[in-house]
């Protein structure tokens, strides 16, 4: 499994699918520098509602409400994000465009 696949596991039940040993994140700790983001999708258009933005170092900004889960836990210097699902869908569609 490449890493771009093991980017693309999705759970359908339960909590976040982790990607095998053979995946190893694009990104372990926040780049110093700020990222150039590109706005993806959104439903509002304009970056103050849920949000996915691309940017300058090929990953992917998520602007969503703070949020809990059972069952998540969250590193120190991480955060969970909740959008609605259309806008990740909508998101990878316009994506995927753009890589083709």
């Amino acid at each position: 499994m490449t890493n771009q696949e093991a980017d693309l596991l999705v759970a359908s039940h339960g909590p976040p699918v982790t990607p095998g040993p053979t995946a190893t994140p694009s990104i372990t700790s926040p780049p110093a520098a700020p990222a150039t983001p590109q706005l993806v999708a959104s439903l509002c258009g304009v970056g103050t509602c849920p949000t996915v933005y691309s940017t300058d170092r090929d990953t992917v900004l998520v602007q969503g409400y703070p949020a809990t889960a059972d069952g998540v836990p969250v590193p120190a210097g991480e955060l969970l994000v909740e959008i609605p699902k259309e806008v990740l869908l909508e998101a990878a569609r316009r994506l995927q465009e753009q890589s083709s």
